[in-house]
């Protein structure tokens, strides 16, 4: 199934943006590392691209994708575990918020990660989970640092296995 990442955008817009070169990368080998422990002995995150953030912190700059199209805000946030239907906000303009809005669970899937906690098929859970807004046209200041700076945030919280949620 072909995912259309053009759809809530401007046609014109889109149009011009299906120009970008196509990189044809299904002979490559796909990374990957094997787990060091156990999955029922390992300290589990959630990281999702759906642009989620608590009601109390700072949302994701909307306001400038809407000025700047080829732009999208290269932050991330972090969810606390246990946070609330009421006190989480999506920003996001690429996917129908609404959903989230109802349960942010279809986005971040918290209350599976709890049940498998509770099933003991994961040894732990993060105590905090970090989400992005997926919509990265330019991928230069999230990959230099946005991600490191993601990735050390779960190495200080000693995660042993991510799962990434994408909208």
């Amino acid at each position: 199934m072909a995912v259309n990442s053009f759809k809530f955008m401007p046609r014109t817009l889109a149009e011009s943006m299906k120009v970008w070169p196509y990189v044809d990368t299904s002979g490559e080998e796909i990374p990957w590392t094997p787990p060091g422990k156990a999955i029922q002995e390992s300290k589990v995150a959630l990281v999702s691209s759906g642009g989620l953030y608590c009601k109390d912190d700072r949302p994701f700059d909307l306001d400038r994708e809407r000025k700047e199209p080829l732009w999208g805000d290269p932050s991330f946030r972090e969810i606390p575990r246990g946070i609330s239907q009421q006190d989480i906000r999506a920003a996001h303009l690429h996917y129908e918020n609404s959903h989230a809005l109802e349960d942010y669970n279809c986005m971040l899937p918290l209350a599976a990660l709890e049940d498998m906690l509770a099933e003991g098929r994961i040894g732990g859970m993060s105590e905090y989970h970090l989400t992005f807004m997926g919509y990265q046209p330019r991928l230069g200041t999230f990959v230099r640092e946005s991600a490191p700076r993601m990735a050390e945030r779960l190495m200080d919280m000693d995660v042993d296995l991510v799962l990434l949620s994408s909208g």
